[in-house]
């Protein structure tokens, strides 16, 4: 139990219709809405030793990706898991080294 019956940090609620007003007020004051470049994190790390990040500003903000090959979901292997159907009324049966069945 805390000291406060309240969150401090907590920000008062407003309604759709109160941002809105608000908004508008805001650009017929003059006030302009810009959209912002990508950031880079200030703290950034790598996931590797070398603890160096793997793209730099420069990257980030031209868009590079990253070097990783995309997977392809579509591989299908013939005798997988997928051919078999666990469910139902004929569940299969496992065999142990003993070769005898348990039920």
């Amino acid at each position: 139990m805390s000291i406060y019956d309240y969150d401090p940090d907590q920000k008062p609620k407003m309604s759709k219709e109160q941002r809105d007003e608000m908004m508008k007020r805001f650009l017929e004051k003059g006030g302009k809405v810009q959209k912002l470049k990508p950031g880079y994190p200030t703290n950034v790390g790598s996931l590797d030793k070398s603890r160096k990040p793997a793209f730099t500003k420069e990257d980030i903000r031209d868009g590079k990706t990253g070097h990783a090959p995309t997977p392809d979901y579509d591989t299908y292997k013939k005798g997988s898991y997928h051919d078999y159907d666990v469910g139902g009324d004929n569940p299969p049966i496992w065999i142990g080294s003993n070769d005898k069945e348990k039920k």
